[in-house]
């Protein structure tokens, strides 16, 4: 699920990886004047829908086949992804939802790989059209009802992946103001994941896990959430990279408000 810049360097030309970076505008203009040799631009907004309401959703399987077609994947390929962690764990979902199995996470971002002493290039790359055939995984994301259908039982651990104020219901996101988190939620920033979060070097796995262990009672499923899907897509990650049974609330605490469900300010879970 994580490759490393040398396992990266060692198979940046092999035919069957395909190397993409994921952006958001305006961000994407750094992509012009460096990216590593190869890696496609893949915008953040095409793996993104509104749906009822919501900003961040899950596009429909076809779509998503012919928009991953286009940058040459297909069912055998090994697709690397790099970026902005949470953009990039979004990405992984995407591809996990749409049933391609072999995609990875880069240990690391442009920066680092130039750190590394390795090329870059500002050529922008072509991509024969590969040929991938969905098997959709609805169930690796839930909805309002699935999770307050469990509420207060056990088996389940809820991740909520925002800032303090959001969390503690003192801020918001966006001038949307916060009242807190769902019930039994255990915080944990994405930024806790990394040894540098401007880097994009996650922590040693044995660190990854003890953060878990802290918010993650044994044998529970994990679900991750955040404001709408896209910071919460890198905790369900790590999660999945773990061994935990996980899933997303991709509505999150955006569809969690509009419904009025109920919510919990401060600290406590």
């Amino acid at each position: 699920m994580i490759v490393s810049r040398d396992w990266l360097a060692q198979h940046l030309h092999d035919s069957g990886v395909v190397l993409l970076f994921i952006t958001y505008p305006p961000e994407d203009s750094s992509y012009a004047g460096a990216h590593i040799p190869g890696a496609q631009l893949l915008d953040y907004r095409d793996i993104q829908t509104e749906r009822d309401g919501l900003y961040t959703e899950l596009p429909a399987p076809d779509t998503l086949r012919n928009l991953f077609e286009r940058f040459g994947v297909s069912d055998d390929s090994r697709v690397v992804l790099y970026g902005l962690p949470p953009q990039a764990a979004r990405a992984y979902l995407t591809l996990e939802y749409l049933g391609h199995a072999r995609t990875s996470i880069l240990d690391g971002n442009l920066a680092s790989w130039r750190a590394d002493g390795r090329p870059v290039e500002s050529e922008i790359p072509s991509a024969r059209r590969g040929r991938l055939t969905p098997h959709p995984h609805p169930e690796i994301v839930v909805g309002a009802d699935w999770i307050t259908g469990r509420l207060g039982s056990r088996g389940l651990s809820l991740i909520d992946t925002r800032t303090d104020g959001e969390y503690l219901g003192t801020g918001g996101r966006h001038g949307i103001p916060s009242a807190g988190h769902i019930a039994g939620a255990r915080q944990l920033q994405w930024e806790q994941l990394f040894s540098d979060p401007a880097s994009g070097v996650f922590l040693p796995r044995d660190q990854l896990a003890a953060l878990y262990a802290a918010r993650v009672a044994p044998g529970d499923t994990v679900v991750t959430y955040c404001w709408v899907g896209q910071r919460a897509s890198l905790t369900y990650f790590v999660a999945r990279l773990l061994g935990y049974p996980a899933r997303l609330y991709d509505g999150s605490y955006q569809d969690w408000s509009k419904r009025n469900l109920p919510v919990r300010s401060g600290s406590a879970p």
